[in-house]
């Protein structure tokens, strides 16, 4: 995964990240490292934060249309 890139691209502390999305620096860390997997909605939480598309948190290329948005 490439979250630790963009938040650092972007000059966002873990801290702020796990800001953003309610969770404490430490799990952003543990998701960081691989420690720690991710539910879909957690995907879009964290892409949405950090203003990027999910698939590319995934090295993936994003579709060429937006996702649908998650049921809450």
């Amino acid at each position: 995964m490439r979250i630790r890139d963009i938040r650092k691209n972007l000059r966002i502390t873990q801290a702020e990240l796990g800001s953003r999305i309610g969770l404490p620096q430490s799990e952003i860390s543990r998701i960081e490292c691989g420690h720690r997997t991710l539910s879909v909605p957690r995907l879009y939480s964290i892409a949405a934060a950090l203003a990027v598309h999910p698939a590319v948190l995934l090295d993936e290329p994003p579709p060429a249309t937006p996702p649908e948005r998650l049921a809450a």
